[in-house]
């Protein structure tokens, strides 16, 4: 068998457990969101060193009714009457958006979570957590199972070139990261989106509101993605081979896999059995 067989078989494997997974979400779509936050930089700048980054707002979207909860600390500040107190109250206005999203999860530990690229310290799952204890925060752990990375589930149904990181459109504008550009190529609107580095300099420059505005915007994006990519219209670069997994050294590991094949092997061998018995029985009466 050929070294690219194992590989593909793999991939093959992969593609139908993904497709299996997003049409189970999908039939549950009623205890399904999807997520998304953004934060200020991973790097701070002035220290010259690494840090966890701010949440500034985080939102979730249900799948079934588009009925979204949100919190951000533009939305805090304005509660509280700190609108003008925003800097000095960053810590508290963070909590209180991290307060009521882990209550959300607390509530809803049973539901899927549909993400983009959500899976570590520097930006995920782990990141809201370890903000929230930074705080003084108990956070309420997703099982991972529950966890659904749409952006790696697209690489797994389309192939690592389902989308560039940078297109131009018919219009000549320049959209960059994979997200922007896989919304421009299925002209999903992305009307006050922004890419992650100009979410980081909007919370530089104070621009809180556009964070706010850049979140909710985006999880309109993704949930179109995986409705589309769910109903196989998602348009994307993913080669036949690439989406379908199809490669003639692939074949007879399939044929291998399939019920059938056992079967035919079975039958085979009892023919086999017989033709020898056969020919034995007629070799002792010819004695």
């Amino acid at each position: 068998m050929s070294k690219t067989a194992p590989s593909e078989l793999e991939r093959l494997k992969s593609r139908k457990k993904n497709k299996e997974l997003m049409n189970n979400i999908y039939a549950e779509k009623v205890n399904s969101y999807v997520v998304h936050y953004s934060c200020e930089s991973f790097y701070d700048e002035d220290k010259q060193a690494f840090r966890t980054g701010r949440v500034t707002s985080i939102g979730l979207r249900n799948l079934e009714d588009a009925q979204t909860h949100y919190w951000s600390i533009w939305l805090s500040a304005e509660v509280k009457k700190k609108e003008d107190k925003i800097d000095s109250s960053l810590d508290e206005l963070e909590k209180d958006v991290l307060d009521s999203y882990f209550g959300f999860i607390k509530n809803n530990s049973r539901a899927h979570y549909i993400h983009w690229n959500m899976r570590d310290i520097n930006y995920g799952f782990q990141a809201l957590e370890h903000r929230y204890r930074v705080l003084g925060g108990d956070p309420v752990t997703i099982s991972d199972d529950k966890k659904f990375d749409l952006a790696r589930v697209l690489v797994s149904l389309y192939g690592r070139n389902y989308a560039s990181h940078k297109y131009t459109d018919h219009n000549g504008k320049e959209h960059h990261g994979r997200m922007m550009v896989l919304a421009a190529m299925n002209n999903v609107a992305t009307k006050d989106a922004m890419e992650g580095v100009k979410e980081a300099e909007a919370f530089k420059g104070k621009n809180y509101k556009a964070l706010h505005m850049s979140t909710l915007r985006k999880l309109d994006m993704l949930a179109n993605f995986f409705d589309r990519a769910h109903a196989n219209t998602l348009k994307n670069n993913g080669t036949f081979r690439e989406k379908y997994g199809f490669h003639w050294s692939v074949v007879p590991e399939l044929i291998k896999a399939h019920p059938l094949y056992s079967f035919f092997i079975v039958i085979t061998a009892i023919l086999g059995v017989i033709v020898k018995f056969t020919s034995f029985l007629e070799l002792f009466k010819s004695v």
